[in-house]
Order: C-alpha cells, then structure tokens, then sequence
C-alpha cells in the first residue's frame, strides 16, 4: 500500500511540474513516511530528482518553442551561484523557523498571484531586466539548497507579481530548476544525504507525469493557469506549516 501511494504520489508531483513547475514540495514527505527517509535525506533526494524531471520539462517546452533565453539565463546563473550555498547552510540554521518563514513567504505570493498585475516599464529595458530575473533566481536559488523545494516554488510567484506572462514564467522555470536543483546536490551529496537509487526511481515515475503536465499547460487560458498557480503554491506554504 505505502508502495502504491509512492508511486500515485510521483506521478502527481511530475504532473504539477509539467504542468506548473510547481509542486516539488508533495514528494519531500511521502519520502519520509514511505521511504523511511530522514529529513534532511528526503529533501535532499526529492532536490536530486528535480534535475533530471526539470531537464525532461526543460526539452519538452524547448520542442514546443516555449522557452524564453532572456528569461532563462540569469535565473540559472543566480541559481547556480547560490543554491550551493544554501545546500551548505542548511545544516547550521534552524529549520522549523526557516521553514514557517518560508511557508508565509509562499502563502502570501500565492495570494498576490490572483490580483490583477500592471506591467513594470522598467522591465522593458534588457539590462534591468537582467538584473531583476538574476536577483529572482539567486533568492529562489538559495531557498532550494536550504530547502530541497525547487526554486520554482519562489522563482513563479514573483516572477509572475512582477509582471512576467504566466506560462512564459512556468516554462522558463524547468531549466532553473535544473540548475538550482543541480547546484544544491551537489552540496548535498558532498554531505552524503541522498538515497540514489530512490531518487531514480521517482524520476522514472515523475517523466510520465511531466509529459502529461506539459501537454495540459499548453492549453490552459491564461486566468486559468494563474488561478491553478496561486492554488498550489497556497496549498504548499499551507503543507509546510502544518507539517
């Protein structure tokens, strides 16, 4: 039974990744109820398995001429430089406060999600835009290594506040999450926290559900996909409360 609610649990969360980029969050516990995992072992497996499902993401929207490289570029530097430290740092801070600051963090995006957002013009010119997406994916970055969430689950939500079109923002999310999923494992695994095996196992099953993910996101309107995102990411900072 624990086997088979494993599984349902990994298709799910490469749904809402495929989908929204979202909900990475889902697989840190079943890991520990499940797996037998501690803690830090399944943040930092569930991290590792977002590397490999984010570069399966990351092709199919490629494929799909989804993927904006303005968007994409500085996420991924920010992310790289700073998920490595977070990975690092997780072992020294206190992780239920972080992890309370965090879900607020969350809750609150998600709620600003649903309000109407008016285009920043600054945004426009290419060199403040560079730096605002570099500051967004060093932020979300570090939170991932600290975490084991994917950078996404901070990166959307702002990126989408800010004014950036929601499905562009879900689509450029996948190879950040390569990214800030690859820099923070690799500070794990320095440490030895991940079960290899168990985390190739969820990306067998996470696969599927990123391909149905991605198929259904191309044809959610707009409010819609909004509406979705602010739902999951509520929901997320709700989970992590109460936990």
């Amino acid at each position: 039974m624990m086997t088979v609610l494993l599984v349902l649990v990994c298709l799910l969360v490469g749904f809402t990744a495929g989908s929204m980029s979202l909900g990475g969050i889902l697989l840190i516990p079943p890991l520990q109820w499940f797996a037998g995992l501690t803690p830090a072992q399944a943040s930092a497996t569930a991290l590792c398995s977002f590397v490999f499902t984010g570069l399966y993401g990351a092709y199919l929207h490629w494929r799909n001429g989804s993927l904006r490289r303005d968007l994409v570029v500085p996420q991924c530097i920010g992310a790289l430089v700073f998920s490595f430290f977070g990975a690092l740092t997780k072992y020294v801070l206190g992780p239920v406060a972080l992890n309370r600051s965090l879900a607020v963090l969350i809750i609150l995006s998600g709620l600003l999600i649903l309000k109407p957002v008016r285009a920043i013009t600054a945004l426009e010119n290419p060199r403040v835009r560079f730096i605002v997406l570099l500051a967004i994916g060093g932020f979300a970055g570090y939170l991932a290594g600290l975490t084991g969430m994917g950078g996404p689950l901070v990166s959307i939500p702002i990126m989408i506040i800010t004014g950036f079109h929601p499905f562009a923002t879900v689509a450029a999310a996948q190879p950040f999450m390569v990214v800030a999923a690859l820099s923070g494992t690799l500070g794990n695994a320095l440490l030895d926290y991940i079960d290899w095996p168990l985390a190739l196992m969820t990306v067998a099953l996470q696969a599927i559900g990123v391909w149905a993910g991605v198929r259904a996101g191309r044809h959610l309107p707009t409010a819609v996909l909004k509406t979705c995102l602010a739902i999951v990411s509520i929901g997320t900072g709700i989970i992590l409360l109460v936990r």
